[in-house]
């Protein structure tokens, strides 16, 4: 019997596990032209956009545009390339796009590949 009930306990805290739902990472600000911070509901995390080369001179043109692409609550999803004294690099892509923002940032001519 105990064997069966905890069978049936494990049935069911795996079925919520795996089919609970997932909050998504989202902006919560717009640090510099290359630096995020973004939360999942859980953790926030300081994110640098991988391959951006900004220049000095552009660095307040590119922040404002980069609030404009990824305001507030924007969700998004990250792809890790490594991380840099602790702060995590990745390629940040909007739900609502299939372009990573790195390459929308080179685009509009504000930044370099690096990579």
């Amino acid at each position: 019997m105990n064997k069966l009930l905890t069978k049936i306990i494990i049935i069911l805290l795996s079925f919520f596990c795996f089919y609970s739902e997932v909050d998504a990472a989202e902006i919560l600000q717009v640090t510099s032209s290359s630096v995020l911070l973004i939360g999942d509901h859980n953790r926030t995390y300081t994110v640098k956009l991988a391959c951006t080369e900004i220049s000095p001179d552009l660095e307040e043109k590119s922040i404002n545009w980069l609030k404009k692409q990824l305001p507030r609550h924007t969700k998004v999803n990250l792809k890790p390339k490594g991380s840099v004294d602790g702060i995590l690099v990745a390629r940040v892509i909007p739900f609502n796009s299939n372009m990573d923002i790195t390459e929308k940032y080179i685009n509009e001519g504000l930044a370099k590949n690096k990579c």
